[in-house]
């Protein structure tokens, strides 16, 4: 992921944007120092969903489901 200077990007945001509409992802920093991502929507809305809590708490379930052996052939759900 590239990086780009708040000045540098306030100076260019109009290509950045572009470039990120493209696909491209930076991380913004700030006095040298990561201050925001800059993602497609496409990625960012992957992101939100992965991390979203309803998806986080069934994360966790099925993991604790999987130690304990509690699992589904592949075969019966078909």
């Amino acid at each position: 992921m590239a990086e780009i200077g708040i000045k540098e990007l306030k100076a260019t945001a109009s290509a950045v944007i572009d470039e990120v509409e493209g696909g491209a992802a930076y991380v913004v920093t700030k006095r040298g120092r990561p201050a925001a991502v800059l993602l497609p929507v496409e990625e960012a809305e992957d992101l939100v969903l992965a991390n979203a809590d309803e998806y986080v708490r069934m994360r966790r379930l099925d993991r604790t489901a999987y130690a304990k052996g509690r699992t589904t052939n592949l075969k019966d759900l078909g």
